[in-house]
């Protein structure tokens, strides 16, 4: 979608949303909406703002398919109806809970005027809290593995994933640098590097300038920095060309470890980490170098339930998290055929190690809430 259709569809958009908001507004300053009894408000509030709801989700589809209808191919539907519901929620919605505390007020509701008007103050709080202040906080978090990793030495693996920008700034930098604070001795990086802006293709520019922040600011590690495929933006190849970075996809290498033993680390391709082939997987193993242990990276942990026991440890993104958790109800969406089960963190299942993070970007909506973006150093030790 180019700049001026993505501007089209927000006129389309909003224009027709702030019409649905004033209809629901002006309904209850004209009826006895606001004086009805308990149970009789609360339902008439509740079909009033459902409505409202569905109506704006189908306007966010029909105004971006409207200005598009010769352009199909190229129309990300479900990316740019995200962003317009999520204008909604925190503009045309914000309004309409203002004008109803007013009605409510004006016939002497008092404590129904304080709940729309909370309402409106959790709303803002929430806003500044997804939109300006979580997506560019980073946490950098420490977790040890004590894997079947027999007596050899611990090993400080740097876990990086989607980076996911359209363009390189103080953000990323800073989550680069920090990486290189902790000192690994091997960084794996799982996937979506860089990508387009809406409506403006910045993906190799971003990926030049994130080739140029890498080498600034000396991006490596002692036993080598691996990387693999992710679903967005260029290769892995083309990403990192001219670089210390080594792309694995459905690939392996060995790595010498200070002990003397040697590490095995397999890269799986887009198509591989979602799928659940045993024998494929165990065949992809079996051809590489052989190895005293063995990781294995991908952007998608959707394949692990299929993984052979004998790998030490995977390491996965591609979910960030759900980018938003939601108190008592949880993240209302996890990218991962197994929901929530994969979503982030260190999972241990029928002795197979998977560490899952967040990321250090945002996918669709620009926004994280209590999700941080976040660096992993994993520390991998033999099992107690």
């Amino acid at each position: 979608m180019t700049p001026e259709r993505y501007f089209l569809a927000l006129i389309l958009f909003h224009t027709t949303t702030l019409g649905l908001a004033a209809g629901v507004a002006v309904r209850w300053w004209r009826s006895e909406r606001a004086s009805r009894p308990g149970g009789q408000w609360i339902r008439a509030l509740l079909i009033d703002v459902s409505a409202a709801s569905i109506a704006t989700y189908a306007v966010a589809l029909l105004a971006t398919t409207a200005v598009n209808l010769d352009y199909g191919r190229r129309v990300y539907l479900g990316e740019i109806s995200g962003r317009l519901m999520g204008q909604a929620l925190f503009g045309e919605a914000i309004l309409l809970a203002a004008a109803l505390a007013w009605a409510h007020r004006r016939v002497g509701q008092r404590l129904r005027a304080a709940v729309c008007g909370a309402c409106v103050a959790a709303l803002v709080l929430v806003y500044v809290e997804a939109y300006r202040v979580e997506p560019r906080m980073l946490k950098v978090r420490q977790h040890v593995v004590n894997a079947d990793f027999r007596d050899a030495a611990p090993i400080r693996i740097l876990h990086l994933t989607d980076i996911q920008t359209p363009s390189i700034g103080a953000h990323e930098e800073r989550a680069l640098r920090a990486g290189l604070a902790a000192h690994p001795d091997l960084i794996v990086l799982t996937g979506d590097y860089v990508q387009d802006a809406l409506g403006s293709p910045t993906e190799e520019d971003a990926a030049r300038d994130l080739r140029a922040l890498m080498a600034r600011i000396g991006f490596d590690a002692p036993l080598g920095v691996y990387a693999t495929e992710g679903d967005v933006g260029p290769s892995c190849r083309d990403v990192f060309a001219g670089t210390p970075v080594q792309c694995l996809v459905d690939a392996s290498t060995v790595v010498a470890l200070p002990d003397g033993d040697t590490l095995g680390i397999t890269g799986l391709s887009r198509g591989r980490g979602r799928e659940r082939d045993s024998a494929w997987l165990a065949w992809l193993l079996s051809k590489g170098p052989g190895a005293d242990h063995r990781i294995v990276i991908s952007h998608s942990p959707d394949f692990v339930d299929a993984m052979p026991v004998s790998v030490d440890l995977v390491l996965a993104g591609h979910t960030h998290g759900g980018q938003v958790d939601l108190p008592l109800v949880g993240r209302p969406i996890v990218p991962s055929h197994f929901g929530q089960r994969y979503a982030s963190g260190h999972i241990v299942e029928d002795g197979r190690h998977l560490f899952v993070t967040t990321g250090i970007g945002t996918s669709i909506l620009p926004v994280r809430f209590r999700v941080p973006p976040e660096i992993v150093l994993l520390e991998l030790h033999a099992e107690e």
